[in-house]
């Protein structure tokens, strides 16, 4: 599977690209690895049909993050429910929706300052690639609210963005996989033929 943008083509060895509908724990990853709730190979923790990611807290006074995953009845949409708690004060509740049906545009760079500066994009089959930008309008929304009841309403946000980091042989394989499926499965704008 190729698909040209622009100047730059992205192409999917057979391998990589989703051969049957994912199953919902592998849509779960997808969504998993493209918010960067999988770092360094953490497994979740299942219940039922949700995976909870705890992040690694070293230090016990040190606010922890609880993540709960779970796809809805549109399996490339995916609801988040994140609390950060820091220790003896209330949490703060973030409640998220991404939708991978709405990336539009894929850009792979060599370095995360090519990212930054948005300067010399390359395909995203490149061995180089070790960075990787999808946008679309709307992509990640989120609903941030305190729980110690001193708000009066939620803080609720867009993101246009998500960025995946591929520095890594583990990364690159994971990236590659989930992106397949965003354009197979998913039928992302960005991976349509133009």
């Amino acid at each position: 599977m190729a698909t040209t943008l622009g100047a730059i083509t992205f192409a999917f060895p057979a391998s990589v690209a989703a051969a049957s509908p994912p199953t919902d724990a592998e849509m779960r990853e997808v969504h998993a690895v493209l918010l960067g709730l999988a770092q360094d190979g953490a497994e979740p923790e299942r219940d039922k049909g949700a995976d909870i990611y705890y992040s690694i807290v070293e230090n016990p006074d040190a606010p922890r993050l609880v993540t709960r995953l779970e796809v809805s009845g549109a399996p490339c949409r995916a609801r988040t429910i994140s609390a950060l708690q820091f220790p003896d004060k209330w949490a703060t509740l973030t409640l998220g929706l991404v939708d991978l049906g709405r990336v539009t545009a894929v850009t792979a760079y060599a370095s995360v300052d090519d990212m930054i500066a948005e300067t010399n994009p390359l395909p995203l089959d490149a061995p180089g690639a070790e960075q990787v930008v999808l946008t679309g309008e709307g992509l990640y929304c989120s609903s941030r609210m305190s729980l110690a009841g001193d708000s009066t309403g939620a803080d609720e946000t867009c993101a246009n963005r998500l960025d995946l980091p591929m520095t890594d042989a583990d990364q690159k394989a994971r990236g590659k996989r989930a992106l397949a499926i965003v354009a197979d499965y998913c039928k992302a704008p960005a991976f349509q033929k133009k």
